[in-house]
């Protein structure tokens, strides 16, 4: 799940690289769409915090991760051809913003609830240490798959498998039992 919306921030920053070669007024609509895209993305992120939250605590942790992942995956799988449009890129960041607000929402709260509060700071620390290394690995490997095959669809394919297996995961892990 963490490498997906940093996969798709890299497809988006290609996309913006590629038309920032054009001048005139297509470089100046370029400018605009991919702030409109920011923004969508932005003001989607800020909700999707409040709404992850707030369904977390009614339908319970998992089932709200389950359920995120599970959208991201469609995400995944269906940014490839959305993006191809301007207002496909556009729905599209402000669901990715959306569902990757819930990251900020779930993952402090569900690692409370794994592994207790005791050592909150330092456990969720090695988690947004994981989602950093992912923001790394994640649009670099997807530029080297773009860079050897000349098309994203082999790396959001892959993105979307991982967010389904994260999706099952939240479902079956357990919280470790006390020693």
């Amino acid at each position: 799940m963490t490498l997906a919306p940093f996969l798709s921030s890299g497809h988006a920053r290609r996309a913006a690289s590629i038309s920032a070669s054009v001048t005139g007024p297509a470089a100046r609509a370029s400018a605009i769409a991919g702030t409109a895209m920011a923004v969508f993305y932005s003001l989607l992120n800020g909700l999707g915090r409040i709404t992850w939250g707030s369904l977390s605590d009614k339908l319970t942790r998992p089932k709200s991760i389950f359920a995120m992942t599970l959208f991201q995956a469609i995400m995944m799988a269906v940014l490839f051809w959305l993006g191809r449009s301007e207002w496909g890129l556009y729905i599209a960041a402000a669901l990715i913003g959306f569902n990757f607000g819930g990251n900020f929402a779930l993952f402090p709260t569900a690692t409370a609830d794994f592994f207790g509060s005791k050592n909150l700071g330092a456990n969720y620390g090695l988690v947004f240490t994981a989602y950093g290394i992912a923001g790394i690995i994640g649009p670099t490997l997807g530029g080297k798959v773009f860079d050897a095959t000349g098309s994203y669809l082999g790396a959001f394919i892959p993105a979307a498998v991982l967010c389904l297996i994260a999706s099952v995961l939240a479902l079956i892990v357990k919280k470790p039992s006390k020693a």
